[in-house]
């Protein structure tokens, strides 16, 4: 269900409340699953204690337990930025259908973190979902590059 202009300022204001910059999570893309799901779930950390889910909820929430996602330093982008993008973000997707294979947290979370709108867990089923072979999310960078540069092009590449 989409978020009306409200819910996603109200949202925003509760990252602003939640974000701890000295944190070692802070803007960070992180990972987690939820035993006995066997999927990965992703999403952009706040702090020690919370993640900003990047699926259905798009919501920030409690959890401790969580992995960095590896290999991807040398294209993330600096977490203040990280979060910045998160909140523009919100804009941009909030009205997206989630769904596992065709649009969902792992590729909302690497287009804020990394530029990348890439989903290896349903990469396999690219040529039904509006995706590159790679697993990328044929549309969703072109639309947040065309929305970052018209509100704030330091968050671009």
């Amino acid at each position: 269900m989409p978020l009306a202009l409200n819910e996603i300022e109200k949202t925003i204001e509760t990252v602003e409340c939640l974000v701890d910059p000295s944190s070692e999570r802070y803007g960070r893309l992180l990972n987690w699953q939820n035993p006995p799901d066997p999927f990965w779930h992703y999403g952009i950390g706040l702090s020690d204690t919370h993640i900003f889910d990047t699926g259905q909820g798009l919501c920030p929430f409690e959890r401790k337990e969580a992995k960095f996602v590896v290999g991807i330093d040398d294209i993330a982008f600096e977490p203040e930025q990280t979060i910045e993008r998160l909140k523009q973000a919100l804009h941009v997707f909030s009205n997206w259908e989630y769904t596992f294979t065709g649009w969902n947290c792992e590729h909302l979370s690497r287009l804020i973190a990394t530029d990348r709108p890439r989903c290896y867990q349903s990469s396999f089923l690219w040529w039904m979902c509006n995706m590159s072979p790679e697993g990328d999310h044929e549309t969703a960078h072109q639309i947040f590059r065309d929305h970052l540069r018209r509100v704030d092009s330091s968050l671009t590449r």
